[in-house]
């Protein structure tokens, strides 16, 4: 992932003005990116995801939601050497998502998750059956 790719997934998180963009960038993710990533490991990330938007928003929501940086780079590491450089791709994506969500902004953190949400959707699409 380069630069320009990493500021446009930031920018889904910090402005309203795209929804149309980060959803066409969504189905490109889950298309070209991840699509060898398994279902499986994508809902583990997703089903942690979901858990720490049902709780209020604060301080330990958000260190919750960096610590999943270490398990996406686990998942990575764990990976077929055939599918490392998908896993290192979807790292990178959700990488750059979390470091957008600002810790004192409940608005940043809905955004990543309906980003996310629209990836394991089209995920399911493209992705492994």
């Amino acid at each position: 992932m380069n630069n320009q790719q990493r500021e446009q997934i930031q920018n889904f998180i910090l402005s309203d003005d795209n929804a149309e963009q980060m959803v066409k960038e969504a189905e490109n993710i889950a298309e070209n990116m991840i699509n060898k990533v398994s279902t499986s490991q994508l809902r583990n990330i997703y089903g942690a995801i979901k858990k720490l938007e049902m709780s209020h928003y604060d301080e330990k929501v958000y260190r919750q939601l960096v610590l999943i940086k270490p398990k996406l780079t686990y998942m990575r590491g764990r990976s077929k050497k055939d599918q490392k450089l998908y896993y290192e791709n979807l790292e990178q994506i959700f990488g750059a998502a979390i470091d957008a969500v600002k810790k004192d902004d409940d608005t940043t953190f809905q955004r990543f998750c309906q980003f996310i949400e629209a990836i394991l959707a089209y995920h399911k699409v493209y992705g492994d059956k």
